[in-house]
């Protein structure tokens, strides 16, 4: 029996949040967009809160609004952060306002599956196909073109693979792209509580050696916590019911929101730093996580993919992108917009964890005394908070 052929400019392999943008974006440029997923694709809703919780900076707000898929998000499952503020380890504190620094809010707290099916949605609506359980066989790299081969004998054809298939990513491997990991053998612990008294659109953030507690707040008087400790701890916090649970991550935080309750079971994932080689090939792009990942403790993992697929986007605008958009001339443009985005990210976040884990007294007093410092110079900290929102 003859191979079935399915021709696209472009294919995006991978239907998570930034492979589903990625497609919406490339099919609103008018570029022929497929997605294929090797996993089931549908989202179930219900009114539990998800475990998976992401902040979004304003600025990809905005862009997802571009997009026409935020107006599909419910605005009672999400939460703007008017304020935030940070604790150090030895009494120091920092505040950051979004009212000092002239805008709305410093991010928008979303539930992950909510996301994705208003993006989901968004696809639908603009007729891209999304070919779920597709187990691809290998990929054959062309002059101008890629094929991938599926084991039912079916290729897809296109002019661009769009790599948005995780951390583990298939494709990066097919490419020979080596990748530099650094294992934090730490643990993201991530549930939701109800709260005793509002938060009032706050967020907190407490440092605590290699320990980096965050409530972030959800609609209905709910905050989400990310707790970032060793394995061995965050092994002791998944073993405790919902009580001792709620008891341990309220007094962590003082009870500064009173009593807690658990709503959403504890869940845990690991963290690491990783960062591809590459982020392009001739007919290859990488976005998200298939081309890097970062300590979750300024919650931009998700923005640096979402801004990986309009730089991505920027490069494949140009009249000349369309007839060859996999040509490394136009890769070149994506890779050079996103390689100093993604080192300040990588330097922020792995610098910081590494400031606050060692436990000499002079950085220790440093780290503290920088903190204090910084909360009073307003000025400074403006300009800090208006590039973070990018």
């Amino acid at each position: 029996m003859a191979n079935l052929k399915h021709e696209f400019d472009m294919i995006v392999l991978g239907a998570g949040l930034v492979g589903a943008a990625a497609a919406v974006a490339l099919k609103l440029q008018g570029y022929r967009v497929a997605v294929l997923e090797r996993g089931q694709v549908g989202v179930q809703l219900s009114e539990q809160w998800d475990s998976r919780i992401y902040a979004l900076s304003p600025g990809n707000v905005a862009w997802l609004t571009e997009l026409g898929a935020w107006q599909a998000m419910d605005a009672g499952r999400y939460c703007a952060v008017e304020s935030m503020q940070i604790w150090g380890d030895d009494g120091a504190y920092l505040e950051l306002d979004a009212y000092a620094a002239n805008l709305a809010s410093l991010s928008v707290i979303v539930e992950g599956n909510r996301l994705q099916q208003a993006l989901l949605s968004r696809l639908d609506a603009l007729d891209v196909p999304i070919i779920e359980s597709v187990s691809i066989d290998h990929v054959t790299w062309g002059a101008s073109a890629v094929e991938l081969q599926a084991a039912n004998s079916e290729i897809y054809g296109a002019g661009l693979l769009v790599g948005a298939d995780g951390a583990a990513s298939w494709v990066r491997g097919q490419a020979d792209m080596t990748v530099k990991r650094h294992d934090y053998a730490q643990m993201g612990v991530v549930a939701n509580f109800a709260c005793e008294r509002p938060h009032l659109s706050q967020a907190c953030q407490w440092f605590s050696g290699n320990d980096v507690l965050a409530w972030l707040p959800l609609p209905q008087q709910h905050i989400s916590m990310v707790w970032s400790v060793d394995n061995v701890n965050a092994q002791s916090l998944l073993a405790l019911d919902a009580e001792a649970l709620a008891e341990k991550v309220a007094a962590a935080g003082e009870y500064r929101l009173g009593r807690l309750s658990v709503v959403t079971p504890a869940q845990a994932f690991p963290l690491a730093m990783q960062e591809s080689s590459s982020l392009i090939r001739p007919g290859l792009a990488l976005v998200g996580d298939a081309a890097h990942q970062v300590h979750p403790l300024a919650g931009q993992g998700v923005n640096l993919g979402f801004r990986d697929v309009q730089a991505l986007a920027a490069a494949l605008a140009a009249p000349q992108s369309r007839r060859q958009p996999g040509d490394m001339m136009v890769l070149r443009r994506y890779e050079r917009t996103r390689k100093a985005d993604m080192m300040s990210m990588r330097l922020l976040t792995h610098g910081l964890n590494s400031l606050y884990a060692h436990p000499a007294p002079w950085l220790r007093m440093l780290r503290n005394g920088g903190m204090q410092c910084l909360n009073r110079m307003p000025t400074l900290k403006k300009q800090l908070i208006q590039h973070a929102v990018i």
